[in-house]
């Protein structure tokens, strides 16, 4: 299948350009005869991007899945634009097994919607202290995690490290000293991000920090970065839009954080030190938010909220915005997504950078309506996802 990809503003992380792109087999390749296409795609002069890679997504399948499945997520990424997430473990079960990681993976492929890749957890069943189940990793694993709790040990994490520079994967780390964090949730975060800063620097590992949120957190990834140390890190669009001043009842892990956090998230940004924007994509129930269960959906409204805060008021650029959404995620993920490049997959998400529309709850796709979002009004509309050259979301409002 030969497609040419026409009259759009495309953007990668480093250039803009206006010229085709030529698609064969789902990747972009060098240019060919115009009438060996089999299909021209009329972009409408959108902004074509690389689609996103969301590096911390909660589908709540298995097991939860009157919160989220695997489809409804799925649906609600390309609502976004991405094409790609990195799902955590805490399910039910938990993903500490082939069987359970295996069925997800197939499941996903067989949805043929987006692509899924799914961590498995660092300690089985979360317990904390047991590393065993690491023996019996399938091959295709690229990331452990505990998200939801930080591994408390001081000794078990250091194993873990080891165990998994042994196995070649990463980690995503959820940074929370549990004793510490009923008491000062900052501080808890703090701690915790600067031991395993200092971990992965001493093993030479690499590791992913999930949803950083403070100054001090940042800090300790931005010293040992300048290190040399193979860590990187991402912030998620709630953490960089909301702070004290605004954040009222937001119950969420890590907490909205105080305003001086957020400019230093936002400086950090602009000065290259974070690599991703991830949603933490959290559903729950009407009742469960009542009941205060932490988190919030995001997936859907990422782009244009980090657009707004990032592009609009002059921070970076697009192609940086770009950059942390799209290029430095799939690099992390080991995906070839994220350029405008021969050899690139062709996943592209085309959007209407000057249509303003109001989030409503109806038109969530998620099964889950617990965002921060509704009712505002959001500048930077997705209209159109393709992945691997195929159609697989237009938007119809």
């Amino acid at each position: 299948m030969k497609q040419i990809f026409t009259n759009f503003y495309g953007f990668d992380d480093v250039k803009i350009s206006k010229n085709d792109l030529y698609v064969e087999d789902g990747i972009i390749v060098e240019k060919f005869p115009k009438e060996e296409a089999d299909e021209i795609v009329d972009c409408d002069n959108f902004a074509l991007l690389p689609s996103f890679t969301d590096l911390h997504v909660h589908f709540r399948d298995p097991g939860f899945t009157y919160k989220e499945d695997l489809e409804t997520g799925s649906h609600a990424a390309l609502k976004g634009g991405f094409t790609n997430v990195l799902l955590m473990g805490n399910t039910m079960p938990t993903v500490s097994s082939p069987e359970v990681y295996e069925d997800i993976m197939k499941r996903g492929r067989d949805l043929d919607l987006i692509s899924i890749d799914q961590v498995y957890t660092i300690t089985k069943n979360f317990d904390g202290k047991t590393l065993d189940h690491l023996d019996t990793l399938p091959d295709s694993v690229k990331f452990i995690s505990d998200d939801g709790h930080g591994v408390n040990d001081d000794a078990v994490m250091y194993m873990a490290m080891v165990k998994a520079k042994e196995l070649g994967i990463n980690m995503t780390l959820h940074e929370e000293v549990g004793k510490v964090s009923a008491i000062d949730y900052e501080v808890a975060e703090d701690a915790m991000t600067l031991r395993d800063c200092y971990y992965a620097y001493k093993l030479d590992m690499p590791v992913h920090f999930s949803h950083v949120s403070t100054k001090g957190a940042m800090t300790a990834i931005k010293y040992f970065k300048d290190l040399g140390a193979k860590i990187t890190c991402e912030v998620t669009p709630h953490h960089i839009y909301f702070s004290d001043k605004t954040r009222d009842e937001m119950r969420v892990n890590p907490p909205i954080r105080r305003e001086e956090d957020r400019l230093f998230l936002l400086q950090m940004i602009k000065e290259g030190y974070v690599d991703a924007i991830s949603t933490d994509h959290a559903p729950h129930s009407a009742q469960e938010k009542k009941q205060n269960a932490p988190g919030f959906i995001g997936i859907e409204t990422a782009f244009s909220t980090c657009y707004e805060v990032l592009v609009k008021s002059g921070l970076i650029s697009l192609n940086d915005l770009v950059r942390i959404m799209s290029t430095r995620p799939s690099e992390i993920l080991r995906i070839k997504k994220g350029k405008l490049e021969p050899g690139y997959l062709a996943d592209f998400t085309l959007v209407d950078l000057d249509k303003s529309f109001v989030y409503k709850e109806e038109d969530i796709l998620s099964k889950s309506k617990n965002s921060l979002m509704i009712g505002k009004t959001l500048t930077g509309s997705v209209e159109r996802v393709y992945r691997k050259g195929v159609l697989k979301y237009e938007n119809n409002r």
